[in-house]
């Protein structure tokens, strides 16, 4: 499915990763930038309407404090769904920079350091706010994870599924910077600065895959769309759909919680709203995806 020299003759690649190596060159450590004097566990950290069960009326009838705590927990998976995926593309990108036109090798360095950015970020907010790392839930997708080793690195469907590894995530950290109004300023300034970094990455996994999707024939395409449904698919459960112990654990009494959110049109509705763009460009590219 991939042709093992394509980075080396695709001078497309090498033109874009030295226009965006430009852009990531004033590098400055996101910890340091972060006003975490300004971290409060007494706000929302995700907006109320990006809550997994926002709308459902047993939630919307619990004490203002409880919701807040499903909004820390949530928040705190979110990160930790990020260090989960980020430690995957450090893996693979730590290879491909010894590999490669010296544009390209470039670029993943500036990638490396970018994405080790966001998971230092990501842990300095654990430490800040006394969570543990482990209250993030971090048992995440173990296809996803096999899918992140093993797929070889030069393969149109690795750059497939990390552009729907990013653009998912991204997806809700532009949600947050767009209605930041009574979310905690720390969990905004995050989001803003991890989103920032995140549209050079996405931008370059765009640039890749359309230029692979150039070659393949239709039927591997209609392959490529069908096992991107169901990738996209567990990115988005991963990402969005809490499982249930997280509930109980936030501090919510006793009830289905889950399946409640899995059942809410409200949260179908938010999903589909967030992720809208990131289908439409796959679609865009001759893949059919099925969603929702």
């Amino acid at each position: 499915m991939g042709n093992p020299d394509f980075l080396k003759t695709a001078p497309p690649f090498a033109e874009r990763a030295t226009q965006l190596a430009r852009h990531s060159t004033p590098y400055r450590d996101p910890v340091t930038r972060i006003h975490w004097d300004r971290l409060s566990p007494h706000t929302f950290w995700l907006p109320e309407p990006a809550l997994s069960l926002h709308g459902v009326p047993a939630f919307e009838a619990l004490p203002l404090a409880t919701r807040q705590a499903l909004s820390h927990h949530e928040f705190a998976r979110f990160l930790g769904a990020g260090i989960w995926l980020e430690s995957l593309f450090l893996q693979r990108l730590a290879h491909a920079a010894l590999k490669g036109p010296r544009a390209t090798r470039i670029y993943h360095l500036h990638e490396l350091r970018e994405e080790a950015g966001h998971s230092l970020m990501f842990l300095e907010f654990f430490e800040r706010a006394g969570l543990a790392e482990g209250d993030s839930n971090t048992r995440f997708d173990r296809l996803l994870t096999l899918l992140g080793r093993r797929l070889p690195f030069d393969s149109t469907l690795f750059w497939a599924a990390i552009l729907l590894g990013e653009e998912v995530p991204d997806r809700l950290n532009r949600y947050v910077r767009l209605n930041a109004q009574g979310v905690c300023p720390v969990a905004v300034e995050l989001c803003a600065l991890h989103s920032t970094d995140e549209a050079r990455h996405i931008a370059y996994g765009r640039e890749i895959l359309k230029h692979r999707l150039e070659s393949v024939s239709r039927t591997t395409r209609t392959l490529l769309g069908r096992a991107l449904s169901l990738l996209l698919r567990r990115f988005v459960h991963t990402f969005y759909y809490p499982p249930q112990d997280l509930y109980l654990r936030a501090g919510l009494p006793q009830g289905p919680w889950a399946a409640r959110a899995a059942a809410h049109g409200a949260r179908h509705q938010f999903v589909t709203h967030c992720i809208g763009p990131t289908v439409s460009r796959l679609r865009g590219l001759g893949l059919h995806i099925a969603w929702p």
